[in-house]
């Protein structure tokens, strides 16, 4: 069961994109995530396919009918691929992207290596307590850092009620003042 919980994200999209047209599909990652990338045109039709992270910059890009890329994010937040179909007819594309351990090839490591299963699967399950670990990490500073703003938040909202009071207070004082004031005066005009 935990094993699916902490299993890689694996997306495959097939999607239309019209003559001349961009599509932009968007994940968001963490720092030092391995991203890997397949698109293909279906049709055989040549897309300009660009990724950009979070702040704008283009991490690839690369004009063909079909292709790979490989990326460690470098900061957190929103990584988007972009699809320009180039030429004047539609066409439909294909696009799988996986990301954290789904993106790691064991396969490939194990050949380079020649690693036995056993051996190949002490070090899958390695990375996968290395993911719990650095997630429970993240979670820990987001928690540390969520507690200080609640802390925050009820210090200003404790004062601003303080000075609410005070407010209310002052604003009855001197409708107490007023009326005493004007019952005085009107009383002394009566005689």
């Amino acid at each position: 069961a935990i094993l699916l919980t902490v299993s890689p994200s694996t997306h495959a999209v097939h999607f239309e994109l019209q003559a001349r047209s961009q599509k932009c599909l968007g994940e968001e990652v963490e720092k030092n995530d391995l991203i890997v990338a397949k698109f293909k045109s279906m049709d055989g039709r040549k897309l300009t396919t660009t990724v950009l992270d979070s702040r704008g910059q283009s991490l690839y890009s690369k004009t063909t009918k079909d292709g790979k890329y490989t990326i460690t994010s470098k900061e957190n937040g929103e990584h988007r691929t972009c699809f320009f179909n180039t030429e004047a007819l539609p066409t439909t594309v294909e696009f799988t992207s996986k990301r954290g351990l789904g993106a790691k090839d064991y396969t490939g490591i194990a050949q380079k290596e020649n690693l036995k299963p056993i051996e190949l699967e002490l070090l899958r399950l390695e990375d996968i307590i290395n993911y719990i670990q650095a997630e429970f990490k993240r979670l820990e500073a987001n928690e540390v850092e969520q507690a200080a703003i609640n802390a925050s938040t009820n210090s200003r909202v404790f004062w601003l009620s303080i000075l609410s009071m005070l407010c209310i207070i002052g604003v009855n004082a001197a409708q107490i003042y007023f009326l005493v004031q004007y019952f005085r005066d009107k009383r002394f005009k009566d005689m």
